[in-house]
């Protein structure tokens, strides 16, 4: 039984917090957060971009609470340390976790600056203890078996590739944080990240990249909204588009169509469009997914590899790194008007 510790207790501190327990492996055992409403179970302030109907009063009784976070890390109970806190506070809390032992799980993106990223990698390996990014669309069903799809190479290679990924603005976060690019990045970095990270692990990093956007519109100065071409010299053509900037009423979506050689693969969550492939000959197909959503299978991956004492195969802290690198690209990109290499 592998016992967490969760520590900022917001929109994904919440979702993992369901999800963990829901898990036999797994069992959580403390939380830690600022804010001593959050600690008394009362979470009716949490928001977020996905609908959640659960209890806005929570029973957190028999669980350890602490405030301020750090406290959690001293406790030799907690086996895994998971960071749900703001972007801005993820490498410090994620090396003093790593620092006091323990192993971690820090929601993406992995920090603000490569230079975070590379000292966190480096107080994962000092600790020898496993440090692991929540990227969770690489487990999230409708993209899992897009990629099976198309590393099967049944319907030939890709030749082209469109991502979306569209919210109303986020003005639900503690402080506001998510709408201070010096703090979350802005939408580039927090929002688009995931379909970039995508796009990485299907085709690799992309040699540069060309995007326009919208900077400040919503934000304080941070890129709002965001398309990019992913360049890549001998194919294929991929193109991803992510915004924040959008009205209340629009809500969320996200989506994809792919086209292969013999095949046409899409998925439009708006529409309710399953993930259907459109053979060039015969019926279209409508694939069976994998019946955990990508928040349950990231963490069950996760608290599996560690118990068996062992890093991910499907998501690296390397790879979370390359993912911020060509969102920093991007976001250099749309402020200069130029094509940006990605390393």
């Amino acid at each position: 039984m592998i016992k967490v510790g969760i520590v900022g207790v917001g929109f994904m501190g919440k979702m993992h917090f369901n999800t963990y327990n829901a898990y036999k492996r797994c069992k959580v055992v403390a939380l830690a957060d600022h804010d001593p409403r959050k600690l008394a179970g009362d979470w009716s302030t949490i928001g977020g971009n996905i609908a959640d109907k659960r209890a806005a009063q929570v029973d957190l009784s028999g669980l350890k609470l602490y405030s301020p976070p750090a406290e959690l890390f001293k406790d030799p109970e907690v086996d895994l340390v998971d960071i749900t806190l703001p972007t801005f506070s993820h490498a410090k809390y994620a090396m003093a976790a790593l620092e006091a032992g323990k192993h971690v799980i820090c929601e993406k993106p992995m920090g603000l600056s490569l230079a975070e990223c590379d000292r966190m990698i480096a107080a994962a390996r000092a600790a020898r203890r496993q440090l692991f990014i929540a990227h969770c669309i690489r487990f999230w069903p409708d993209y899992k078996v897009l990629k099976q799809i198309i590393a099967s190479g049944r319907y030939g290679k890709v030749l082209s590739a469109t991502f979306w990924r569209k919210s109303l603005t986020p003005t639900w976060s503690w402080d506001n944080w998510l709408l201070d690019a010096k703090r979350s990045g802005s939408a580039i970095v927090d929002l688009h990240i995931h379909d970039t990270d995508y796009i990485n692990y299907v085709f690799g990093m992309p040699q540069a990249v060309s995007s326009s956007g919208v900077v400040g519109a919503v934000s304080k100065g941070g890129v709002d909204a965001v398309v990019t071409h992913y360049i890549y010299p001998q194919g294929p053509h991929v193109v991803a588009e992510g915004t924040w900037a959008l009205a209340p009423g629009f809500g969320f979506t996200h989506g994809f169509c792919v086209t292969l050689e013999k095949a046409t693969v899409e998925m439009d969550c708006r529409s309710g469009k399953p993930l259907t492939v459109h053979p060039l000959k015969g019926k279209s197909i409508t694939p069976k997914l994998p019946k955990d959503d990508g928040y349950v299978s990231e963490l069950k991956h996760f608290v599996d590899c560690v118990a068996k004492g062992r890093g991910s195969d499907v998501v690296t802290p390397q790879d979370a790194r390359n993912a911020l690198a060509v969102c920093l690209a991007e976001e250099r990109s749309v402020k200069t008007g130029r094509v940006v290499r990605t390393r």
